[in-house]
């Protein structure tokens, strides 16, 4: 049975500051003088245990829950998160490694970011909450019906606060901005701001792109000109899971990269698999695109460990990283020891606000910004001045933490119902990654998924096969999407599906095709 710490009974010696203090909590939890499930002292007993302003506590308990130390649940207090004490023997902190110095142009600028008032927790906390009310109707887009992933719910958004934020950046002007050379220093200073509050990292000075897609072929195209290949003088290897996400693979082909292909697995990928040369590491920890399976905290570590001894470099994916039910967040592999020059972290705005906004960022180590920084310039894959602006005021104003923590509990209903739907109809059926992000994937082993899409399209569903995503290691299924989905929809959703598969059969063709584009 867990322990219960008492309000008051943390020794936690002198800090001077928000981070001293949740460094102090995580070397306690690390070394077991606080375990998993133990409830901590109260912001208020805290504060007058160490001298601190309340408020610096408050500040320091946010960034234990943004890395994924702590839960806080209405009632019930702030308690250390499960896994929380094998992450802090691990080494993970709540800041991670700062990839700029104070002399950057950026932070000469002397920008500030105002801090919200809701707190960065919101969106991460575990704690149940009760069905969100239906929002409007979708005013455009896809049909509510298209369950394909990619898309959240725009709809969402509060249209007031949106039109303030791009009036806000109409009214800055475009005179003296340079969007190739150097993207909207106000929107880096607030990503970089964001992160920290929401994710646990030092972000430093974000590197800005119009997609994730962009900042992953900058990556690869920085990293595989300063390395010879593999014995032999052959072309860098670019390891990834499969099935896995597309672009990824796609972009690295761009670059003159040789593909390695590995199963996926509910751990996450196992560097023992990696061999001994440097290469590059796509990986998707937070949700793996697109089974949907977190990493361990043990292959987190082991990854970048290898990393660091192959000289490597893996690209950290934050995919759905911001939405996350009934499980605390885990450590970003960025934040870890040794990550500072083996780890870059690539986020975008696509899912927390839309796609078509094409703004994304990217932390490259620090021996690789330049490279990366001359890639962007040369190719002009930095957003949109105005777009970018927007998003920067959207993310200041306080917003966006809005946004987030609304989104997030409409999302966890949509899934919930979605679950419940399809466990009722088919309780054989395995579902997998339904523990964050947008999707989920039903498996639906000896059928043809592409059939099963086909049939349901058929009847007026739009869905994606598992196998789609697939490049060796085919595994049949579909992914689904619940971010627009409503209950009656969820409901009327699953009836469909076990109508079609009882009309297919479970005797059907298993699927065998690999997509051409992902050949290795």
């Amino acid at each position: 049975m867990a322990r219960t710490a008492r309000p008051g009974s943390l020794v936690v010696g002198r800090v001077s500051g928000a981070a001293e203090l949740a460094d102090a909590i995580i070397d306690l939890v690390a070394g077991g003088s606080v375990a998993d499930g133990d409830r901590l002292p109260s912001t208020r007993a805290l504060a007058e245990q160490t001298g601190l302003s309340r408020g610096t506590v408050v500040r320091a308990f946010d960034e234990l829950s943004a890395a994924g130390f702590v839960v806080s649940t209405q009632g019930s207090g702030t308690r250390v998160a499960a896994g929380a004490g094998q992450a802090a023997r691990a080494g993970a902190r709540t800041r991670g490694i700062s990839r700029t110095s104070s002399s950057s142009p950026l932070m000469r600028q002397g920008t500030r970011t105002s801090s919200p008032e809701v707190p960065a927790a919101t969106t991460a906390s575990p704690a149940p909450a009760p069905p969100a009310p239906a929002p409007p109707a979708p005013r455009r887009g896809r049909s509510p019906r298209d369950l394909r992933p990619g898309i959240p719910d725009a709809s969402l958004i509060d249209d007031r606060a949106w039109r303030s934020a791009v009036r806000a950046a109409a009214a800055q002007g475009l005179a003296g901005l340079n969007p190739w050379e150097e993207p909207s220093p106000a929107l880096r200073v607030a990503v970089a701001d964001h992160l920290r509050r929401h994710r646990g990292i030092a972000a430093g000075d974000p590197v800005l792109f119009d997609s994730s897609r962009s900042a992953i072929a900058a990556l690869c195209a920085a990293f595989a000109a300063g390395q010879q290949g593999p014995a032999g003088g052959g072309a860098v290897r670019f390891h990834t899971e499969d099935p896995g996400y597309r672009g990824a693979v796609l972009m690295a082909r761009e670059q003159g990269l040789e593909v390695r292909f590995h199963p996926a697995e509910p751990g996450g990928l196992d560097a023992a698999r990696l061999g001994s040369e440097p290469a590059i590491v796509f990986t998707t920890p937070a949700h793996q695109f697109p089974l949907g399976h977190r990493m361990s905290v043990d292959r987190r570590v082991a990854l970048v460990e290898w990393a660091r001894r192959t000289g490597s470099l893996v690209i950290e994916d934050d995919y759905d990283g911001e939405f996350r039910y009934g499980v605390a967040p885990l450590p970003a592999l960025v934040s870890l020891p040794a990550a500072t020059d083996h780890v870059a972290y690539v986020g975008t705005s696509s899912k927390s606000v839309a796609p078509d906004l094409r703004v994304a960022w990217c932390l490259p180590p620090t021996a690789m910004r330049r490279d990366v920084e001359r890639w962007l310039a040369v190719h002009r894959r930095g957003p949109s001045t105005l777009p970018a602006e927007a998003l920067a005021a959207f993310i200041t104003s306080g917003a966006m933490d809005r946004h987030l923590a609304r989104a997030a509990r409409v999302y966890s209903d949509r899934r919930s119902r979605l679950v419940a739907a399809l466990r009722r109809e088919r309780p054989d059926l395995e579902v997998t990654g339904v523990e964050a992000g947008l999707h989920l994937c039903v498996v639906l082993p000896g059928y043809d998924d592409d059939e099963v899409v086909r049939e349901l399209e058929r009847a007026g569903w739009r869905t994606r096969s598992l196998s789609g995503q697939s490049a060796q290691h085919a595994v049949s299924g579909l992914v689904l999407s619940y971010a627009r989905l409503s209950s009656r929809d969820a409901a009327d959703f699953a009836v469909e599906l076990r109508r079609v598969l009882e009309r297919l059969g479970s005797g059907g063709t298993p699927t065998t095709r690999t997509p051409t584009v992902l050949e290795s």
